[in-house]
């Protein structure tokens, strides 16, 4: 969808009933459906499996949605796919009104735990899942302790050249920088103090990344990069002028680091990677046997420095 498209596809999606917190502390999310709260993210996506589809001829696509809850990507796959011969949702204690309303759009769930590193982790099922077409990692990666397995599953699921298509945060985002330089405040406070303390399902972000780390620990699970991309989420900027039935964007009182940033971008000389979010699309080069069969581990020393260095270059 080109994004007038796109706006009208917000504009009239009828979200599921759990899509909406009334009581986020945060005034602007409170109150918006998916698709609205992450307007730009979710048009990236959008973008991005148009491209799929235009260039792998795709039509009637086998998808495994990991991290699924609430479910608004099974709306948006169904507009941009024209027949979806199977759909699966991954995810962990699903909640029974979710598993049984998303029946009715034909989508199989599999409720299990995903990161078994956790501390206090979940029963683990196996997906039993095979040749699928396009896997969504959607704002979930950065939530893993161990993130791995969870990507070794997804490539037991996919065919070869399956696609797989991750949104996370960037690390290295200016806000990030801004808070190191002016306070010494780490952007790790928060989940390592996550990590020491809740146990509960609702996983708090345990680690947020790098372009690079993110194509190292995608070519370690038999994943090739075709595309990667920086971009600002901008989560909860715009709401539904019902008047005038178009998207607009608040005017937000922004604060010195944000209009810092905002005159960077102003003066073109934005570096890409000060962005905050990422949209990577990978595709399944190496099937799981022989990823892990050559998945390198050893407990030299000088054997991990020559491996490091042939890795990232130093």
């Amino acid at each position: 969808m080109n994004y007038k498209n796109y706006e009208k596809f917000v504009i009239n999606y009828k979200p599921f009933e759990w899509e909406i917190d009334h009581s986020d502390f945060r005034e602007n999310i409170k109150g918006k459906h998916s698709f609205l709260k992450n307007f730009i993210r979710f048009y990236k996506v959008n973008l991005y499996l148009e491209q799929i589809v235009k260039e792998e001829n795709l039509q009637n696509p086998k998808i495994v949605d990991v991290g699924s809850f609430p479910g608004n990507m099974v709306m948006l796959s169904s507009k941009i796919f024209n027949n979806i011969l199977e759909y699966h949702s991954i995810g962990l204690d699903l909640d029974k009104k979710f598993v049984e309303k998303i029946k009715e759009y034909n989508v199989k769930c599999i409720d299990t735990e995903i990161d078994p590193q956790f501390p206090d982790s979940k029963k683990v099922i196996e997906w039993n899942l095979k040749n699928f077409d396009v896997c969504y990692l959607l704002d979930t990666i950065e939530h893993l302790v161990n993130p791995i397995h969870c990507l070794d599953q997804i490539n037991k699921s996919l065919k070869i050249d399956g696609h797989l298509l991750i949104t996370t945060d960037n690390i290295t985002n200016f806000l990030y920088i801004a808070d190191m330089l002016r306070k010494g405040k780490s952007p790790n406070v928060h989940p390592v103090l996550s990590s020491m303390v809740y146990r509960g399902n609702h996983r708090p972000h345990h680690k947020e990344f790098s372009k690079e780390e993110l194509e190292f620990i995608l070519k370690r699970c038999g994943f090739r990069v075709i595309k990667h991309e920086y971009f600002d989420r901008k989560q909860g900027d715009y709401f539904i002028d019902r008047e005038k039935n178009s998207i607009k964007k608040h005017k937000i009182k922004k604060k010195i680091k944000n209009i810092l940033y905002e005159l960077i971008k102003n003066t073109g000389f934005l570096i890409s990677h000060l962005r905050n979010h990422h949209i990577i699309l990978a595709k399944k080069i190496k099937n799981i046997d022989e990823v892990i069969k050559n998945r390198k581990i050893t407990h030299s020393k000088k054997e991990f420095l020559e491996i490091r260095k042939n890795t990232i270059g130093y």
